[in-house]
């Protein structure tokens, strides 16, 4: 199952505790957390980072709530939630850490049985 921008908008401002769950987002806000995630999505998928597999509207479902706290990590301050900006970086760098751990494909380091031919 993947998550549409439209999701993502939704379930960042119930995180938020701007929506309640029977509210719907108004459209400004959609608009405003889209854009915000396409600039992000532009970010953590250009040289040198490339963190996603996905495409920007087609959020798949593992990662749906990392992205949607990279998200409100990002808006926060919009929504009356303001953090210092040490603390937004803090914060950004646990999220993309959890990210880099689902896109990680390096060895465990737990030890293997050895064939020799």
């Amino acid at each position: 199952m993947s998550y549409t921008t439209a999701q993502l908008a939704t379930a960042v401002l119930q995180h938020l505790g701007v929506l309640d769950a029977t509210e719907t987002i108004a459209s400004t806000d959609q608009t405003y957390i889209t854009d915000v995630w396409g600039a992000k999505w532009e970010e953590i998928s250009g040289h040198g980072q490339e963190l996603t597999y996905f495409s920007y509207d087609d959020i798949p479902n593992p990662v749906f709530l990392i992205i949607r706290d990279l998200v409100a990590n990002e808006v926060r301050g919009a929504y009356g939630r303001p953090i210092s900006a040490a603390e937004k970086e803090a914060e950004e760098m646990i999220i993309l850490r959890k990210l880099r751990r689902h896109l990680s494909v390096q060895a465990t380091g737990l030890p293997g049985t050895a064939v020799y031919f």
